[in-house]
């Protein structure tokens, strides 16, 4: 009886979201076609200076609202108490990620020769962005962690038809230098129409902006102490991976080939449906279910699932990398052969952090900061034999990394899963709370 309501939600979440990354995917070919490739690669680094600053004010600590709040998910005020104690700390380390990549953002600037007004500006704007995410990454985590489903995908559907409208009404005009900036406000249209949404469904559905008295919030910042403090080298190692290739082009590379691996990125996309509903669905399955055999058929089908889907993906890669190519747009043809390469490497880097984010709803963070120096090793390694000298090597050097990560956090997982087919006490969160 269960199943039948279960598959209608996932088909409704799983439209949802390949709604939302389609209509991400179309604008962004759209931006990739029609930017010229020096405006392009500005916009690339502007979208990693941001994905960095949003890295390192989490340090972990996105991962720590869910195992805490655990069974208690039906209970809102300690749902939206728990929420706000953690984001309350995201907000003061926002400040660090300012204070961190505003020299990176100087230095790479001047040595692109990237000024002006126009570039200002859109910098400018990539900052009121992140100020928007942070608040969106709040109130969806709220209303995900009390399965307000159906507003989430009502909100994000508004969000990506604004951004979308946007972006064509940007690229229908003549392009000039301001058109990098037209496409940085669409993002930051689209993130407040989003938090205005966002407000209004708290209104209206009384989700009051509740705190936790001092007994609670001192065992819940204990639980977010436990659970993220093995987080925070590797958060801010991570983040800095995530976005290493445009890391290392834009210190050592030329604008070009900023653009080229943007542009590669956007083929990567069609993975994020996947992860999305995972994200909406699976995971807070994860977090509340009790310890026993249950738990690790959810986690082993769920696993052999995400392969077969990805394994599918990777294969169209080797067999029609010209149709893929085709979406990026002429100026970008020289690049199928190396099609196959981007898909492996975002495959198996997000299913690292598939493993990851399964291990981290159930509070079981520890030993992550040893697969630093797991990854450095196989970098050095790397750049020591081969080197980085043209986009060939870099995105070698991606998969390098990939193989890296998905090799640790598979090897914790493995560890985690026998454990936790056996049935015995929960030692998570939610059993000291």
């Amino acid at each position: 009886m269960k199943l039948l309501p279960r598959l209608r939600q996932i088909a409704l979440v799983g439209s949802v979201e390949t709604f939302g990354v389609a209509i991400g995917g179309i604008a962004g070919l759209l931006i990739v076609n029609v930017l010229p490739k020096d405006q392009y690669a500005a916009y690339t680094f502007l979208i990693a200076c941001m994905t960095l600053i949003l890295g390192i004010s989490d340090l972990g600590l996105a991962h720590c609202t869910m195992p805490i709040v655990g069974q208690r998910a039906n209970e809102q005020p300690w749902v939206v108490g728990v929420c706000h104690q953690v984001f309350r700390k995201r907000w003061v380390l926002l400040g660090l990620g300012l204070a961190v990549i505003g020299p990176y953002w100087f230095y790479s600037s001047q040595q692109h020769g990237w000024s002006g007004a126009p570039y200002l500006a859109g910098s400018l704007l990539m900052l009121a962005v992140v100020l928007l995410t942070l608040r969106e990454h709040y109130c969806s985590t709220v209303l995900l962690i009390l399965s307000q489903i159906n507003t989430l995908n009502r909100i994000a559907f508004y969000s990506h038809s604004v951004r979308i409208i946007f972006v064509g009404a940007v690229l229908l005009l003549p392009i000039t230098s301001w058109s990098m900036v037209g496409i940085v406000a669409a993002t930051a249209a689209a993130s407040f129409v989003s938090v205005m949404f966002y407000r209004k469904t708290f209104r209206t559905q009384q989700i009051v902006d509740a705190h936790l008295d001092a007994g609670d919030s001192k065992k819940v910042d204990a639980e977010i102490l436990r659970i993220a403090k093995p987080l925070v080298l590797p958060g801010v190692f991570y983040q800095v991976q995530g976005v290493i290739t445009v890391f290392l082009v834009s210190l050592f590379g030329t604008a070009s080939m900023l653009a080229e691996v943007g542009a590669f990125g956007r083929l990567a996309m069609v993975l994020m449906v996947v992860d999305r509903v995972t994200n909406v669905l699976l995971f807070p399955a994860i977090a509340r279910a009790p310890m026993g055999p249950r738990l690790g058929a959810i986690v082993a089908q769920a696993h052999l699932a995400y392969f077969a889907m990805g394994g599918a993906v990777l294969l169209t890669s080797f067999l029609f990398p010209q149709y893929w190519i085709l979406l990026l747009g002429k100026q970008y043809e020289s690049m199928t052969p190396l099609v196959w390469m981007v898909f492996l490497a975002s495959i198996v880097m997000n299913a690292s952090g598939f493993a990851f984010r399964t291990l981290s709803v159930r509070g079981a963070t520890a030993g992550q900061t040893y697969s630093i120096a797991v990854t450095l090793i196989t970098q050095v390694l790397y750049l020591w034999l081969v080197g980085v000298s043209d986009l060939r090597s870099v995105l070698w050097f991606g998969i390098a990394t990939a193989l890296a990560n998905f090799g640790y956090q598979y090897a914790l997982l493995a560890v985690r899963w026998v454990e936790w087919r056996k049935d015995k006490p929960p030692e998570d969160a939610q059993a000291r709370l």
